[in-house]
């Protein structure tokens, strides 16, 4: 729970390693910081789940869709996390052998099919649910009310501007592949 709105300004705390590669640029460079941040986070829950779990994270990221959606495909469950169908098929490949997640033929599409949680899958979730917890819990402590909002809002808008700059981007491959 984030901390009450207060009048003065938190002091920047020392950043250790990274400080040199923080200070970089300026704020031309917050897309760095944000990807530095998103690093951070990522070796934060390998850690845990290297400590609580018995999944990586790309696995982790798997389950979690599933534990809240109920069933997904590769693809959807890529396109969601912003990662390669590639290495969700191979969590799913694993997650599959090791009895946490079941596939399900998808009657819309026989190519793609559908796959969820088993009740160990589901186990699983449950027992690492804590700690991610914890961890969201201790991201967001040193935040008021009001920095936890103007953050979730300013992150809304870089996923925003990122999916706009692909959508772009995109649209410029295909106009250029079509000249060729």
């Amino acid at each position: 729970m984030p901390r009450p709105t207060k009048q003065k300004a938190s002091p920047v705390p020392d950043l250790g390693p990274i400080q040199m590669m923080w200070q970089l640029g300026g704020p031309d460079y917050l897309p760095l910081r944000l990807l530095l941040v998103g690093k951070l986070i990522d070796l934060n829950i390998g850690r845990l789940l290297a400590a609580y779990s018995v999944l990586s994270v790309a696995e982790w990221r798997v389950v979690a869709q599933l534990a809240v959606l109920r069933t997904g495909s590769v693809r959807e469950m890529a396109r969601q996390a912003c990662v390669d169908p590639a290495e969700v098929s191979r969590s799913v490949a694993s997650l599959e052998k090791r009895g946490f997640v079941e596939r399900q033929l998808n009657h819309r599409d026989r190519r793609s099919p559908r796959f969820s949680l088993t009740a160990a899958g589901t186990a699983n979730f449950e027992m690492f649910r804590p700690h991610w917890r914890r961890l969201q819990k201790a991201l967001i402590a040193p935040l008021t009310a009001a920095e936890t909002r103007a953050t979730e809002h300013a992150i809304t808008l870089f996923a925003r501007a990122c999916l706009d700059f692909l959508a772009c981007h995109d649209a410029a491959l295909v106009s250029f592949a079509e000249k060729l």
